[in-house]
């Protein structure tokens, strides 16, 4: 643990040294930074040190697969509070109880088996920034709680009526667009209109596809050495491929792909043959062709079509099909439940 703390202050002395990832050095850095030196993932990280400078909640959006976290990382270590802890809590797969502990903690006794106390998540950081990861996860009365500590500017461990005044920044991030989170019924408009002074969107991998093989190199270097593998050499047409694809699952798509390669790598070098079969093709973007309903379907039957064709196509995995449909696990599985209610889907989907 101790090895990983100083790889970590290392990194973030690097970071802020340099004012962020200097120009050709994206390739081969720490996995808390943003690799690319485009100009879409430049603007981007121009946007981050300028939100940097204001000390308020920030809200960071983006495609599912974009990495979210890091440029919450980078926006904390770009900040005044960079010497202070960073504190990620993520609330994909948590139940309303464990998410409210790991936010807001609770004292020895706060209710039964609370045997001993868990300290918050803003008492943990301090001055530093507590990042609330997926917050389109988070149950509703989770939300409300926050909108309360953000409106009050203090907090109060469960079960507990002390206040304690807010002092961390707080960063959240969405794997949406805001307005659609709303709309889905997944994010309390009430806090999204706290979050309002500073909202960020992170650019896709479509808009930023010239950094794919900074990208691809960055990947294969971090999956090399977390396998005790060498790196593999790679040919120029295998970037190529990688760049003409189509990325779905945006940058953790693309990180899965490297470490397949490294995996599968054998004594020679990589190339574009190597992903074939792997990879989305161009051809397959969307032209609008023979999506027209003409009456015998409906706008419902051509989205649950999709969804279908989805779920088969990652062997009934839901997680990694709601991030290929860019709809959070929680949507996807209150769409199956109530077709399966209507009994329009079969019960072993």
């Amino acid at each position: 643990v101790w090895g990983l703390a100083e790889h970590i202050s290392r990194t973030e002395r690097r970071i802020h040294r340099a004012g962020g990832a200097m120009a050709g050095e994206f390739a081969c850095r720490s996995q808390d930074e943003l690799v690319g030196g485009g100009e879409a993932m430049s603007g981007f990280r121009n946007r981050l040190r300028q939100v940097a400078e204001h000390d308020v909640a920030t809200l960071i959006h983006g495609p599912q697969g974009t990495p979210l976290a890091a440029a919450a990382r980078w926006l904390h270590v770009s900040s005044n509070r960079r010497d202070a802890a960073f504190v990620p809590v993520n609330c994909c797969g948590c139940s309303e109880s464990q998410l409210l502990v790991r936010i807001f903690g609770h004292g020895s006794g706060a209710f039964p088996g609370a045997d001993s106390a868990e300290p918050s998540a803003m008492a943990v950081a301090g001055r530093g920034s507590v990042l609330i990861h997926g917050l389109e996860h988070a149950h509703r009365s989770v939300q409300e709680r926050i909108l309360e500590m953000m409106r009050d500017g203090e907090w109060r461990s469960i079960g507990s009526h002390i206040a304690r005044p807010l002092i961390s920044r707080i960063i959240v991030t969405l794997h949406r667009a805001p307005l659609q989170a709303i709309m889905e019924g997944s994010l309390y408009r009430d806090l999204l209109d706290r979050l309002s002074g500073h909202i960020v969107r992170m650019p896709s991998l479509l808009d930023r596809s010239e950094d794919i093989p900074d990208l691809m190199s960055h990947y294969l270097t971090q999956a090399a050495a977390a396998m005790g593998r060498r790196r593999p050499t790679v040919e120029p047409d295998l970037a190529s491929a990688l760049v003409r694809a189509r990325w779905i699952g945006q940058d953790r798509e693309l990180e899965l792909v490297c470490e397949r390669l490294v995996l599968s790598a054998v004594e020679r070098n990589l190339c574009a043959a190597d992903v074939e079969g792997w990879l989305a093709q161009p051809g397959s973007r969307e032209s609008g062709e023979g999506l027209v309903c003409t009456g015998d379907k409906t706008l419902a039957d051509v989205e649950r079509s999709v969804i279908l064709a989805t779920l088969r196509a990652h062997n009934g995995h839901r997680r990694r099909s709601a991030a290929a449909l860019g709809i959070g696990v929680r949507t996807l599985g209150l769409k199956l439940r109530r077709w399966k209610d209507a009994a329009i889907v079969p019960e072993t989907v």
